[in-house]
């Protein structure tokens, strides 16, 4: 046997050799074997802890390996355990008590693992229709942003049998447009004693924003809506299954050229921190707005200010004359400073005070006006928009007679708005979810003057309405404006609303087992804001009421919502109107 034969060859034949001698060599190695076995303990050397090593020394005493051969062997075999020790790594440092050690994953588990993971997650992409490399998704498509809700309500609206059947809805007196108010049909007359019970109706709004470049964002926003009102965007169920109507709702722009500076353009949601009672929640403003913020998160001021304009005018009119009229546009201009901060751990506080005032739109007397130049008199302009129930109002033209002995009327506020809006608010943390809310609002029309009321009165023979038109009794109190000019009348409106709020719950029911309880008192004046703009649910819209709301919303599912409201108001002062809401909502966000 020579030392050129293979490891694997020697090892082979050294096992077989050591487990059966005669195996190898026959009955002469067996004795060969013997006579070493009896040779003196001292001419063998030590036992080795190597097996290998014990075993070559074996078969070199036994004869079946040279000495040459066996030194041979035992070098390359002492050579290779050296290179093996070599290669392996030390016994990590020992592990501090309370420690846990990780073992070292090996680079071809790890990959194998990543491969695994990758096709585990491309099967479920395909399955569940996930966008895949080779039909990735336009870039813009990371940019816009989808929103929306779907609202389906039960609305009942109960009355008073002790109710006045006389109330004029001056609303739709005002929409009609001229009237001649001397023959009885021409009027209106707002229902006050026959319930509605579970009217359904529907809202639908879908949003979408994009963000055009870092700073510039763009949105549209439409919503549903029985007609163009600007507070509602409640749709009437039923009509024969008649297919429904979406309106433009918002389309803005937006500007943040620094983190503290904000511009919006368009049409968009109220940029200031009132309630429902000064403006309807649905409610949407034209024009354009900013808005300064200094601080951070935990307290800031902010300072926001806006121009709205709500009506040009018809620039034809009248349509049948040559000469036009010339009269102001009507814009809202509003500023508002607030504050809101953390005065404690779990405590917030709130509060702003605004200023809203409203141009142009306080009516005025016409010049004498003649029908037989035609339907038109010089303040025609100055009639309302969207006018509601409880302002004062006044009829504006001043009539001469004329061969058709026919005076038709329009109506104007008798008063101007400019409004000061203050709130209060403040949340108190029950646990992570739940807060306790109590808030304020206080409203005071400073436009309004009592020296106006019996202004604009006339003698003519042909006008034989008095003034104001509407808000006045004839109890005597001390406190109402008594017009002497014509028969004796006493103003009963205001100009002061107020509302308290108490909740307990979410900040937002838009996951499953969120909710929320509140309760609120309101207290509205005549004449304290536009009746046109107020919250159109209590009430059935409008001014000239008070009363309470109680509500609960609870979240069904994630994005998914059922509420209810009891709304109940009476009148303030006049002729009786006591009205109860009660409306029953399920709502879907995304």
């Amino acid at each position: 046997m020579r030392s050129s034969l293979s490891r694997s060859t020697l090892r082979a034949a050294l096992i077989a050799s050591a487990l059966c001698g005669t195996c190898l060599g026959g009955p002469a190695m067996a004795q060969d074997a013997a006579a070493a076995a009896a040779a003196p303990a001292a001419q063998t050397a030590a036992p080795s802890p190597d097996a290998m090593t014990n075993l070559i020394r074996l078969l070199v005493a036994k004869g079946t390996l040279t000495q040459a051969d066996g030194d041979a062997l035992l070098a390359q075999a002492q050579s290779e355990a050296a290179a093996a020790r070599a290669a392996v790594p030390p016994p990590p440092p020992p592990v501090p008590e309370g420690a846990v050690r990780v073992a070292r994953v090996p680079e071809a588990v790890r990959q194998q693992i990543r491969d695994e993971i990758r096709q585990d997650v491309m099967a479920q992409a395909a399955s569940e229709g996930w966008v895949t490399k080779n039909q990735a998704a336009p870039d813009w498509t990371r940019k816009v942003r989808v929103f929306g809700d779907v609202r389906v309500r039960t609305q009942s609206e109960l009355y008073a049998r002790t109710n006045s059947d006389q109330i004029i809805d001056i609303g739709s007196l005002v929409e009609r447009g001229p009237v001649d108010l001397s023959r009885l049909a021409n009027y209106d007359f707002l229902n006050t004693r026959q319930d509605r019970i579970n009217r359904l109706r529907m809202r639908v709004r879908l949003g979408f924003e994009a963000e055009v470049s870092k700073g510039v964002v763009a949105g549209i926003k439409l919503g549903t809506g029985d007609d163009n009102s600007p507070i509602s965007e409640n749709v009437s169920l039923g009509g024969g299954f008649a297919k429904r109507n979406f309106w433009l709702d918002a389309a803005y722009i937006k500007l943040q050229p620094k983190s503290w500076a904000n511009l919006t353009f368009g049409r968009f949601e109220t940029p200031f921190n009132n309630t429902e009672l000064l403006y309807d929640n649905d409610l949407r403003f034209d024009g354009v707005a900013a808005k300064l913020t200094l601080g951070g998160k935990e307290s800031a001021f902010s300072l926001t200010g806006g121009a709205f304009p709500i009506d040009f005018g018809n620039p034809a009119y009248p349509g049948n004359s040559t000469t036009k009229l010339d009269y102001p546009s009507k814009w809202l201009f509003a500023g508002e400073l607030a504050w809101k901060g953390d005065v404690t751990d779990g405590l917030k506080l709130w509060g702003s005070v605004g200023y809203h005032s409203f141009q142009n739109v306080q009516g005025k007397l016409s010049d004498p006006c003649n029908m037989d130049l035609g339907n038109f008199c010089s303040t025609d302009g100055l009639v309302p928009l969207s006018l509601r129930k409880g302002n004062t109002v006044f009829t504006m033209r001043n009539h001469v007679a004329n061969s058709t002995g026919i005076f038709p009327q329009v109506f104007g506020l008798k008063f101007g708005y400019d409004i000061l809006d203050v709130n209060l608010g403040a949340r108190i943390a029950v646990d992570d979810h739940v807060g306790a809310r109590l808030s304020g609002n206080y409203i005071r029309n400073l436009g309004f003057k009592r020296g106006d009321i019996c202004s604009g009165l006339f003698d003519s023979a042909s006008a034989f309405l008095v003034e104001p038109y509407n808000n006045y009794g004839t109890d005597g109190n001390a406190d109402r404006h008594v017009c002497t000019k014509t028969n004796p009348t006493s103003f009963v409106g205001g100009n002061t609303a107020w509302m308290a709020n108490a909740g307990l719950g979410y900040d937002r029911v838009d996951k499953r087992g969120s909710w929320r309880v509140w309760a609120e008192y309101r207290y509205v004046q005549s004449d304290a804001l536009l009746d046109a703009f107020t919250d159109s649910d209590f009430h059935l819209g409008g001014t000239n009421a008070k009363g309470y709301v109680l509500g609960g919303e609870y979240g069904v599912r994630d994005g998914l919502s059922i509420g209810a409201r009891w709304l109940s108001s009476n009148e303030i002062s006049g002729e009786a109107f006591a009205i109860d809401v009660l409306q029953v909502d399920l709502q879907a966000r995304f």
